[in-house]
């Protein structure tokens, strides 16, 4: 298949992207000023919104390092925001499990991702938010779920 953009719209894309970027703050150290990183952030959500992953579903669904994910989940046991379990599914694996300290810390973080997104559309009128909803439909439509 031959590429249909040219350089000039391919340079447009990375610009947005690097933008986009910076503006939700994915460079910073922590995320949303938690004491996580974007990576640990991504990884207690996934665990706080599919409960019951095993450490290999939350690497493979985030598509991580299984070693690295298995680091992180250990400073989560750590640190009591986690709880393994034997795994119902497959004896020779663990259920990963939210502890009230760990459900606080993913709705704290679920709390603020939601206000990044209010603050960040806030100056746009009503059909202005409309029309960014849409294309962000689109370009979800287009880039994940078609496939």
């Amino acid at each position: 298949m031959d590429h249909l953009l040219n350089q000039s719209e391919i340079s447009s894309i990375r610009n947005f992207n690097r933008s986009y970027t910076k503006l939700l703050g994915i460079l910073n150290k922590r995320v949303l000023n938690t004491p996580l990183t974007w990576t640990e952030g991504r990884v207690l959500l996934e665990i706080s919104f599919n409960h019951d992953k095993t450490p290999i579903e939350v690497a493979n669904n985030l598509e991580l390092d299984k070693s690295y994910t298995s680091r992180i989940l250990k400073r989560f046991e750590k640190n009591g925001l986690i709880n393994k379990s034997p795994s119902a599914k497959d004896s020779r694996s663990v259920e990963l499990n939210l502890t009230t300290a760990g459900t606080e810390l993913a709705q704290e973080l679920d709390d603020r991702s939601d206000q990044q997104i209010k603050d960040l559309l806030i100056d746009l009128s009503e059909q202005e938010q409309k029309e960014f909803f849409q294309a962000m439909t689109t370009l979800n439509n287009l880039l994940f779920t078609r496939k």
